[in-house]
């Protein structure tokens, strides 16, 4: 065990608020469980990560380095499908492991990601960088279920050629701790990149999401979109960064974070940052934290549904919007999970 720090504000702020970074008391899991590929006709195994690989941290990224390694190639022009799944089952279960995605000009990938089990203990690290050549186009939708003791650490880093698009979506509904580091490069004039996540903490769960998104290209795209409900002791901190380099004019950014917080015990931190070298940019952020509107639920109740039910309704009214834009194969069992970790709540 190994204390670290992950997921450093690329601007510090003042060190007594203690959210420049994350302490984490950190085990490099064992190579471990092998993830299953739905089809393996543009995998192969091998493949190292690139140098200027941003991670959460040094120590996770050595231990990524450690772990089986895959590269995945999408030919110029080539529509692909492809569902990776990690699962957790038994006592222990860990997973190290880096994919490297190549995604040439025009080519087209949707992938989801699936990560679930029973296991009680254990670290997940996965690490994913994503190379988009030009007009390439990506959509990645993630489920993270189950694995109650397991501490899960998503790193990726996106490189966006001109004309490129890259949409990643996810809904994080299970793991003990839910370490979330995202880094995107708009290189190229009119690249585009999203991220959005649903999430439904509760007990003594933590959740970290760091997303920097670098404006580089003219006339690129970033919207960085976080939602979800925090029950219990549990707690999220959300740190999203748009930087608008020189050079990027006509780039647009937005970044948002929304917490709805049922029980008094709970802990949302919300730093929403914007950094800006270029004048003709447009860039907008905005956070929003507290506990259900009283006078919503008093009106859902009197039509006749339950205080759970009310509850549930403002809830996915608010991340809904999210679910239905992530793939079909994931979006029921999404939705289940999040009504049974919701109906097991009191306000």
């Amino acid at each position: 065990m190994e204390d670290i720090r992950i997921n450093r504000l690329p601007l510090l702020t003042y060190r007594y608020l203690h959210t420049n970074d994350t302490p984490v008391a950190f085990e490099a899991p064992e190579k471990g469980n092998r993830p299953v590929f739905s089809d393996l006709s543009h995998v192969k195994e091998g493949g190292a990560l690139p140098e200027n690989f941003r991670g959460a941290s040094e120590e996770t990224v050595k231990a990524l380095e450690k772990g089986s390694h895959y590269t995945i190639t999408i030919p110029a022009g080539e529509k692909a499908d492809l569902t990776i799944t990690l699962s957790g089952d038994g006592d222990v279960s860990d997973f190290a492991g880096t994919f490297l995605f190549h995604l040439e000009k025009e080519a087209s990938l949707n992938l989801v990601w699936v990560l679930k089990g029973e296991t009680k203990k254990g670290t997940c690290l996965a690490g994913a960088y994503y190379d988009l050549s030009e007009n390439a186009c990506l959509k990645v939708s993630r489920l993270e279920t189950g694995l109650s003791g397991v501490a899960v650490f998503d790193q990726r880093h996106t490189v966006l050629a001109e004309g490129a698009r890259a949409d990643f979506s996810a809904a994080e509904l299970g793991g003990e701790n839910i370490y979330v580091h995202s880094y995107g490069l708009l290189a190229g004039d009119h690249a585009a990149m999203t991220e959005k996540a649903v999430y439904a903490g509760t007990k003594k769960q933590h959740l970290d999401f760091f997303y920097h998104i670098d404006h580089v290209g003219r006339k690129t795209h970033a919207e960085i979109d976080v939602k979800g409900a925090l029950d219990d002791e549990s707690k999220k901190i959300f740190r999203g960064t748009l930087n608008f380099k020189k050079g990027c004019s006509g780039s647009v950014g937005d970044e948002g974070d929304y917490a709805i917080q049922l029980s008094p015990k709970t802990k949302n931190i919300s730093l929403p940052l914007l950094l800006c070298t270029e004048d003709d940019v447009q860039g907008n952020h905005a956070s929003s934290a507290g506990q259900l509107d009283a006078d919503t639920i008093y009106f859902l109740m009197s039509r006749g549904f339950s205080l759970e039910e009310a509850r549930r309704i403002v809830i996915e009214a608010l991340i809904r919007p999210i679910i239905d834009g992530m793939d079909k194969s994931v979006r029921e069992e999404i939705i289940t999970e999040l009504r049974q970790k919701l109906d097991s709540k009191e306000i």
